[in-house]
């Protein structure tokens, strides 16, 4: 078992991998905020899915921060009614800031959000067909070693 409570190779259940990708994305917004990239982050908070921010609310405040915490409500109040609310619109949305990330060299920035990330969250991030090759490939050190196939989708 893995320090989330579920083993490798094993599927966990949706709640879990929805928890841990909520996770990834309070850590990028504390990344963000810390780094003072607040445009940055309204953009991320605008591309995740209603029902995703909600859940994160649903968190506790010390996990999420005041921050965070203020950012995603005033977020949810100002949102506009989207369809966009597929499985993978989180992943994708946090992938458009780990690729610029990656070119302003903020590797440990990356590798922080990587870290909160499921075994298969982090299969289906490094398959999502606009995430740099260098991030794809950072995900094998949180998978155990097993390095992202370009070949085959999940």
């Amino acid at each position: 078992m893995d320090d989330r409570g579920y083993r490798h190779g094993q599927g966990s259940p949706p709640t879990e991998a929805r928890m841990s990708s909520l996770h990834a994305l309070a850590e990028m917004l504390r990344q963000l905020y810390t780094a003072r990239q607040a445009k940055a982050a309204d953009i991320l908070l605008e591309r995740v899915p209603r029902s995703a921010l909600e859940q994160l609310l649903g968190e506790s405040s010390a996990f999420l921060g005041a921050r965070v915490r203020y950012a995603v409500e005033d977020s949810l109040r100002h949102r506009k009614p989207s369809a966009e609310d597929s499985e993978h619109a989180t992943l994708r949305a946090l992938a458009a800031v780990l690729n610029a990330w990656l070119h302003d060299g903020r590797r440990l920035a990356i590798r922080a959000v990587l870290r909160e990330l499921s075994v298969g969250e982090l299969v289906q991030l490094a398959h999502l067909p606009d995430i740099h090759d260098e991030v794809a490939s950072m995900t094998s050190d949180f998978t155990g070693g097993i390095a992202p196939s370009t070949d085959a989708q999940p």
